[in-house]
């Protein structure tokens, strides 16, 4: 029988192959215990300096970032974006409870976005939700808010602090020039906002700045002390409205701003009113509530019309730009009781009057909608004067604010609700 020879490999002849030489053998003829990858060694000193100049160069890079960057990195914008960008915090809803100890009804603001508040220690906006989009602590001793869609201009009454910003963020406290006291102050949709403050030698001074922040304008005033004012939706002119009691009497009046002029282009009297608010409505329609009577300006024809209260007294009002309209809520009695509800258009034409049983403490208008705050309850009107509904607000409910046809929201004195059912 024939054997059959296979291939054998002695000890010795295995450590023969170990010792020969590796340039000799393929890849594959090496056994895989035996390969060794190849080296290529780099010196230290090599390695030190790219490590070093990798360093130099994300450092430089840092720095310019946060140079570029140095007004977002407070410690409140830091929180926020962690919180909600990081960690995705989700909505608590309303009620939502209020930061500091009291929030004025003029401090307190909303629409479709949600609502912007500022109290005593902080300002603070919310989603619609109730989610916490911003908030900044401030020490103002009088703060007070204006706002123009996700626009915000907040500042200290009496003091010379300001701040610009919007519904995400506010930026940091300025001063004004030569740290004059503020009185009032305004912006618009676009960033461009005015600020008046007190003057040497003159009664008020008002400066305008584009929404870069530069200086664009600024007019002194010598007869009237203006405690109101409202920047055009262009940021090219402004209304400024005051008060002068020089005659014995108080007297009101409204300037008319052009930026490019040097002089006022045109000056209203008020006959004896204190303006509390005035409002742009449209590019040529201006609204101005006062102390015994109201103003439509129509600065195309520089027709004033007057609405006078008569009797009665002014106890709340509200001013929408989105119909062109204005609500007055007038008492025929001394108390504050038995409130007639006066519907007003552009033109100075009072359309409808609802005479009401309510005390009126607040009230908002929403398109063909009014809200009226009487004793811890929200009743629905819509402009006719007819009666829609009512929900309850709580116990210390100071202010409304008509979110849509059918939600508002209640300012109380230490929580934000919100009041989606009217029955």
């Amino acid at each position: 029988m024939k054997k059959k020879f296979g291939h054998r490999h002695s000890v010795e002849s295995v450590e023969k192959r170990k010792k020969s030489k590796r340039e000799v053998l393929s890849y594959e003829d090496m056994p895989l215990e035996e390969y060794k990858q190849e080296s290529v060694e780099i010196s230290k000193k090599a390695v030190k300096r790219i490590l070093i100049i990798v360093g130099i160069m994300i450092l430089l890079g840092l720095i310019v970032f946060a140079i570029a960057n140095r007004e977002n990195f407070s410690f409140e914008k830091i929180s926020n974006w962690f919180t909600y960008d990081v960690i995705g915090a989700h909505d608590e809803g309303y009620p939502v409870k209020i930061i500091g100890t009291n929030v004025n009804e003029g401090n307190f603001l909303c629409d479709d976005d949600g609502v912007v508040y500022i109290s005593d220690t902080a300002y603070q906006s919310l989603s619609p939700t109730g989610n916490e989009l911003c908030y900044t602590r401030h020490s103002f001793s009088k703060p007070m808010i204006s706002r123009s869609s996700d626009k915000i201009i907040i500042y200290n009454l009496g003091g010379n602090g300001y701040a610009i910003g919007n519904t995400k963020e506010l930026g940091s406290i300025k001063n004004t020039e030569g740290d004059k006291n503020i009185i009032t102050a305004d912006i618009n949709s676009d960033g461009y906002y005015c600020v008046v403050t007190q003057a040497d030698g003159y009664l008020s001074k008002i400066f305008v700045y584009n929404n870069e922040k530069e200086r664009v304008f600024a007019y002194s005033f010598a007869q009237y002390y203006i405690n109101a004012v409202a920047i055009n939706k262009t940021g090219t002119g402004c209304i400024a409205c005051g008060v002068s009691g020089d005659s014995g009497s108080l007297s009101g009046v409204a300037y008319v701003l052009d930026f490019t002029r040097k002089e006022p282009v045109a000056t209203f009297s008020l006959d004896e009113n204190f303006v509390y608010s005035v409002e742009y409505m449209t590019s040529n329609k201006v609204c101005m509530v006062c102390s015994n009577s109201s103003y439509m300006l129509d600065l195309g024809s520089g027709n004033l019309n007057q609405v006078e209260y008569g009797n009665m007294e002014l106890t709340a009002y509200d001013i929408d730009v989105d119909t062109d309209s204005l609500v007055l809520a007038l008492s025929r009695s001394g108390d504050g009781r038995l409130c007639s509800l006066e519907y007003i258009d552009s033109s100075g034409k009072v359309v409808n009057v609802n005479d009401t049983k309510r005390s009126v403490e607040s009230l908002s208008i929403y398109k063909n909608r009014i809200a009226v705050l009487d004793s811890g309850n929200v009743y629905i009107y819509d402009t006719d004067g007819k009666s829609l509904g009512k929900a309850k607000a709580g116990n210390g409910s100071k202010a409304v604010r008509l979110e849509d046809v059918d939600q508002a929201y209640v300012l109380c004195i230490n929580e934000i609700r919100k009041l989606t059912k009217f029955k």
